[in-house]
């Protein structure tokens, strides 16, 4: 069973299920990485192979770099996910091949993870490989996404210190045999490498140079924000000291400054006059879910055909709040596709997040979820709907169906901006959308059935 065969549907073989329902359960899984719900198929032999879409321009890489996606999804990263495979492989012998070929798609995917997070980041084009070589484990790719921008200066710095070193070290191997001076200046440029390393290292990660005191607070201060919610620095410090009190030696003026310079490293961010955790259950969302999602969609979302028939929805924000929001509603809601700290474009220093609604059964849970509480995207989520219902239907009536749902949505979202032209381009007027709008899906349902019966007869 290869990769090809995976992705044709659902229903596999239950003895595989049986025999290695880990397996089985990571391949589903990987199914939905916003790689492959990007626009990417695989092939019988794992290649992974770019179609065309929007997302995958070179201007618009970031799409496809979400933030920490194995580890949020798997609960560890694509490592320790390899590793625990490796595990089952030597327990299952007979399923070797195919959990051999889930390894490959996820080093795969890690990989352009990587790739697509380097180029959306302006400073290190020219400087991939290099920041390969100064090290980008999964801690740093979680810093360098947070901080790429912030501290630019300084990682441009030791990439430049690490090529030139690296420039030097090149030339000077090609020698057969050093004198006392080239032997000299290879011991400088290793140094001078070396250096480059813990530069970058140190900066990104700040907190690694905090006594253990500071650190133990930072780290309380993370999980007693994520366990209680949004504090002050004093109430942070009360509560820190009366759980130990060897920590008398915190002050709301020590935590403060600690929080402002090193929080989000620990993912806290400030709030008002409070400090709160960026992983924390927010209320507004826990209370009426679909409710908020439908509030999202309406202000800051989308509901959309594109040209080729194809359903989309999504929602995009941005600030650390919009962040927030995006991440909690994907928890939520329980499908979509999060990508996070995306460029607006190639040089822009804002980012936006996203969370877009890709497949048919996404479409289908999101929509009919927040149909009951939409007040301005109605019209284009009944479309939605109803494209989706006439999925498989290959009829001339199911086409032109599909053509006049496409006009309905794409006016309803473009009616103020360019409306006339779109009327004066399909020939057709207001009263004539009005009436597309208004047909029964049922009834093209039913009149494309006793099409297809007298067909058959």
């Amino acid at each position: 069973m290869t990769w090809g065969t995976l992705i044709i549907g659902d229903d596999y073989d239950s003895l595989v299920k049986e025999a290695d329902s880990g397996r089985y359960w990571v391949t589903q899984q990987l199914l939905q990485h916003p790689l492959l719900k990007s626009g990417l198929i695989l092939d019988e032999e794992l290649d992974v192979t770019p179609q065309y879409s929007p997302v995958l321009e070179k201007s618009d890489t970031s799409t496809l770099s979400p933030t920490g996606w194995f580890d949020g999804t798997f609960g560890v990263d694509a490592n320790q996910l390899v590793k625990d495979l490796r595990r089952r492989r030597r327990v299952h012998k007979g399923y070797r091949e195919e959990i051999d070929d889930t390894i490959s798609l996820i080093r795969t995917l890690k990989s352009m993870e990587v790739d697509s997070l380097l180029s959306s980041i302006p400073w290190i084009d020219g400087y991939e490989q290099t920041v390969k070589n100064l090290g980008l484990s999964d801690r740093d790719l979680k810093s360098l996404r947070k901080f790429a921008e912030r501290r630019e200066v300084s990682l441009k710095q030791a990439c430049i210190q690490w090529d030139n070193a690296n420039g030097v070290l090149t030339k000077l191997s090609q020698l057969n045999d050093l004198d006392s001076d080239q032997q000299t200046l290879w011991s400088e440029a290793v140094e001078k490498r070396n250096e480059a390393k813990k530069m970058w290292r140190h900066t990104l990660h700040q907190t690694d140079t905090l006594s253990k005191d500071e650190g133990v607070w930072l780290s309380s201060a993370a999980e007693l924000l994520l366990e209680k919610g949004p504090m002050g620095s004093r109430q942070i410090v009360e509560r820190i000291i009366k759980y130990d009190a060897r920590n008398k030696g915190l002050t709301p003026q020590k935590m403060g400054a600690l929080l402002k310079m090193y929080g989000s490293e620990h993912d806290i961010v400030k709030n008002g006059s409070r400090w709160e955790s960026e992983g924390m259950n927010h209320d507004l969302l826990l209370k009426d879910p679909w409710a908020y999602a439908a509030g999202f969609l309406d202000a800051d979302g989308y509901i959309t055909i594109t040209k080729r028939g194809e359903p989309r929805a999504g929602m995009i924000a941005t600030g650390t709040r919009g962040r927030l929001h995006c991440e909690q509603m994907y928890k939520t809601l329980g499908c979509g596709v999060l990508q996070l700290d995306l460029k607006i474009h190639k040089n822009s220093r804002r980012s936006q997040h996203r969370l877009q609604f890709y497949g048919a059964d996404d479409l289908r849970k999101l929509l009919k979820g927040v149909l009951p509480h939409l007040q301005l995207k109605t019209t284009q989520a009944n479309a939605v709907l109803e494209l989706l219902d006439l999925r498989g239907r290959s009829s001339d009536i199911a086409k032109n169906r599909r053509v006049d749902l496409y006009r309905v949505v794409k006016y309803a979202n473009w009616q103020d901006v360019n409306g006339k032209e779109l009327l004066e381009e399909w020939k057709v007027d207001e009263q004539d959308l009005a009436s597309m709008e208004a047909v029964d899906p049922e009834v093209i349902r039913l009149v494309d059935d006793a099409g297809g019966i007298l067909g058959d007869i």
